[in-house]
């Protein structure tokens, strides 16, 4: 495998997950977050992002040459994609910023399983675990995104009382036993 390939997918999820931190860091110190559950979750999601850039940040070997010109390039190719998206938080309610949140966790899922194939095939073993322990993180954090959208947004609707109905019914969807017994 070329390592030329191994670099570009380490340097696109590297210029996503930066990207999404940084959306992430706003939503945390925007006065509309101020469900308990959803301050928690971007609390968490911002540890974990910076960890993960944290180790990519070690593996400079990985990371094209250029680095810094190279993210800016893929950051504005990102950008693109979820501008539309994240960029519109200031004036978006706490579910729509949650909702973004899924969409570039499920895009960094994505990188992941790319980035962690690749390393595989390049016997890249370092590369290889990082990637399916960030994957781990970043589908735990899918999960409870999933579970705490619907309490953000029954707050939104002054409907509390249906929260815990709603993420219940919205769980058992993803239930492969659910999802087999619907097909």
């Amino acid at each position: 495998m070329e390592k030329e390939k191994l670099q570009d997918y380490t340097t696109d999820l590297y210029a996503l997950l930066k990207h999404t931190q940084k959306a992430v860091k706003t939503q945390k110190s925007s006065s509309k977050v101020d469900h308990t559950k959803a301050v928690d979750l971007l609390h968490d999601i911002d540890v974990a992002l910076t960890e993960q850039l944290n180790e990519f940040d070690g593996m400079e070997d990985l990371l094209n040459d250029g680095t810094a010109s190279t993210i800016k390039e893929k950051l504005a190719t990102v950008s693109g994609s979820l501008a539309g998206l994240m960029d519109t938080q200031r004036e978006d309610p706490v579910s729509k910023m949650l909702r973004d949140d899924y969409t570039a966790l499920s895009m960094i899922a994505s990188g992941y399983t790319m980035l962690h194939t690749a390393a595989l095939g390049a016997g890249e073993d370092h590369l290889a675990e990082f990637t399916k322990s960030s994957l781990t993180t970043i589908a735990a954090l899918i999960t409870e995104t999933s579970r705490v959208m619907p309490h953000v947004v029954a707050s939104e609707l002054d409907v509390e009382q249906i929260a815990e109905a709603a993420e219940t019914n919205t769980q058992e969807c993803w239930n492969p036993e659910t999802m087999m017994a619907e097909a």
